[in-house]
């Protein structure tokens, strides 16, 4: 289970940490698909730019536990419901900010692609032992 942020340190965004860093942070509503956008836009644009890196905090609900193990029995159903109308793809579908022709095509080249990665790792040769530890210990 995780401990939430304001149990372990005293600042209310996590984004506020990059000025110590030399670089701005960003807070925005993670369950909004368009202010998520904006902000990596211009976090990319600074950073093409040559400013350096942005360090965009978005804050999120996680509906399901940390893991499979995990129930979440921590967290009142209520709540979790009352998450899920917020779901942010489903908000954005309803937004009507791309033709429904587009979000399926969307949907149909994100498909495939899961597809043609499980079947590059299922058809891939298994590594060599000796492999199994390269890159995993400084």
């Amino acid at each position: 289970m995780g401990t939430r942020v304001s149990r372990i340190m005293l600042l209310e965004n996590i984004s506020e940490r990059a000025s110590s860093y030399g670089m701005p942070g960003i807070t925005v509503n993670g369950m909004d698909v368009i202010a998520v956008y904006k902000a990596a836009n211009q976090a990319v644009e600074r950073a093409r730019k040559g400013e350096g890196p942005t360090l965009i905090e978005c804050k999120t609900y996680r509906w399901r536990g940390h893991s499979r193990a995990d129930p979440a029995l921590y967290r009142p159903k209520e709540e979790v419901e009352e998450w899920r109308k917020r779901d942010p793809i489903k908000i954005f579908r309803e937004g009507k900010y791309l033709p429904e022709g587009e979000l399926n095509k969307i949907d149909a080249d994100v498909e495939a692609e899961i597809e043609a990665a499980v079947k590059f790792a299922a058809d891939s040769p298994y590594p060599d032992v000796e492999e199994a530890l390269q890159d995993v210990f400084a």
